[in-house]
């Protein structure tokens, strides 16, 4: 299984060593031999008659420890501003090159659309001009401005009224008008009078 690590946890690993480096350097274990039972003991105290394990460090070797756990903090710390650095060039990058990009015209703002109604309305004011050509220029500009086409209407002039004689069992005088009964409300429901 082959397994990954993030570039993250790289610097925290070391640096997890680096701090506790100095901490196993400093230990020192002990043999010992249990007087009861006669089995042999590790400890990291000292007992009696037992034999140091693992020798006591050196004071060179302590301050040797401590410039490399210093100097691994140092580098630490400095890939972690390096890190927030060029994610931040990284971030300022995109930010301009957002603000350079040509924002889309829309529409109804663009060139091909100003032409379009200009076209319509030359075509609708002219006296030669026919009814279809006038319905296809405003179509056309309709389309041109990212608006859908207008739907074909057809205006039928109405039928002139046809004129007829007056017949003699039609009603010559207009009979009186009568007002509507009032309203009948249940009980209770009545409107209130508006003063």
């Amino acid at each position: 299984m082959i397994t990954t690590t993030t570039p993250a946890l790289v610097p925290r690993t070391l640096l997890a060593l680096a701090l506790f480096a100095p901490l196993l350097a400093g230990a020192q274990a002990y043999r010992c031999q249990d007087a009861a039972s006669g089995r042999t003991l590790y400890t990291d105290q000292p007992c009696k008659g037992g034999a140091t394990v693992v020798p006591r460090p050196t004071d060179e070797q302590l301050r040797l420890d401590a410039e490399r756990t210093q100097q691994a903090r140092e580098r630490a710390v400095q890939q972690r501003e390096d890190a927030v650095l060029r994610q931040q060039q990284q971030l300022d990058a995109a930010r301009t090159a957002e603000a350079q990009r040509p924002r889309p015209v829309p529409p109804a703002e663009s060139d091909a659309c100003r032409r379009a109604r200009e076209e319509a309305s030359f075509r609708a004011a002219s006296v030669t001009a026919t009814e279809e050509q006038v319905r296809t220029a405003r179509a056309n500009a309709a389309l041109a401005c990212g608006q859908p086409a207008p739907a074909e209407v057809i205006v039928v002039p109405p039928p002139p009224p046809r004129w007829r004689p007056p017949r003699p069992w039609d009603d010559p005088l207009p009979r009186p008008h009568r007002p509507p009964p009032p309203p009948q409300y249940a009980p209770g429901t009545e409107p209130l009078p508006m003063r």
